[in-house]
């Protein structure tokens, strides 16, 4: 990728990908992960989440031509605090080196779970998702919405800090509240206007949702939405039964011109314990 000094970069943390790009994406960048069941979505986000404790304590160089986001927020509704941090212990033995809890988390990582406000008007009994009582419960219950909270979540842009990185993971349970056409051309809206916020607050946003439940024609009007689409995926081998994980960038307006045509390319990934998600060139595709 040819240099571009006028365009400030955040960092994936996945070395691999950093490097074809230059450093990392832009910042203000709307990213939409698409990820096939199984393909990597979640253990991108890990990979990058760890790495970048591992930049802060000095056990990983700091990524060239580009700026450490000053916080990343991982939001989700499907994990709470002490399951987040026992899931990412137990997938990257490195944060069990660290006091992951006491020096990172809630300062420079933060973890949002908003499944309180997501399961607020569903027949799931309180006590699955949150540890509060009810009079509790009901007390700090932020206003709902007709979306399962994702607007109530969107909100939360405006208390973010600028220069952040956001992970959403995922987009794929607010799906049911956006059957109808009228309400999804409000999701369609909301991420269009969620682009032009995270410009204007240098704030950088990677969206994970599963591939397969939208019709294709409803998939590609959201994702029109975003500066950014990549997609993971499995490939099988017409050899035998095995599976492998690919990646590819369908589109990254303003960075997508830039690449050298040896990495516009379908790259295999690999996930491990140690390194977590990683890329290796296969072949180009354009």
């Amino acid at each position: 990728m040819s240099d571009d000094h006028s365009m400030v970069r955040v960092p994936t943390y996945i070395p691999s990908v950093d490097k074809i790009l230059g450093g990392g994406v832009p910042a203000g960048s709307t990213i939409l992960l698409l990820t096939e069941p199984g393909a990597g979505g979640p253990e991108f986000l890990f990979t990058s989440l760890v790495n970048y404790c591992r930049e802060i304590k000095g056990d990983l160089p700091a990524t060239k031509n580009a700026r450490r986001p000053d916080t990343i927020y991982y939001i989700t509704p499907k994990t709470s605090r002490p399951q987040f941090v026992e899931m990412m212990k137990q997938q990257f033995s490195f944060l069990n080196t660290i006091d992951f809890e006491g020096e990172i988390l809630d300062k420079s990582v933060i973890h949002m779970d908003v499944g309180d406000v997501y399961f607020a008007r569903t027949i799931v009994p309180l006590y699955w998702h949150s540890t509060k009582t009810i009079s509790e419960h009901l007390m700090n219950l932020p206003p709902y919405d007709d979306y399962g909270g994702l607007a109530y979540l969107t909100g939360m842009v405006e208390t973010t800090k600028e220069n952040s990185v956001v992970f959403i993971d995922s987009l794929t349970p607010y799906l049911p509240y956006f059957n109808d056409y009228e309400k999804w051309q409000n999701l369609v809206f909301l991420m269009y206007g969620l682009s032009r916020a995270a410009k204007k607050r240098h704030i950088t946003f990677v969206i994970l949702l599963t591939t397969g439940i939208l019709p294709e024609s409803r998939e590609i009007s959201l994702g029109n939405a975003f500066d950014a689409i990549i997609r993971l995926v499995w490939q099988k081998s017409r050899e035998s039964m095995s599976r492998q994980r690919q990646m590819y960038i369908e589109k990254f307006s303003g960075v997508l011109p830039l690449l050298s045509s040896r990495d516009i390319a379908t790259y295999n990934v690999s996930i491990s314990p140690e390194t977590g998600f990683e890329i290796s060139n296969l072949r180009r595709v354009a």
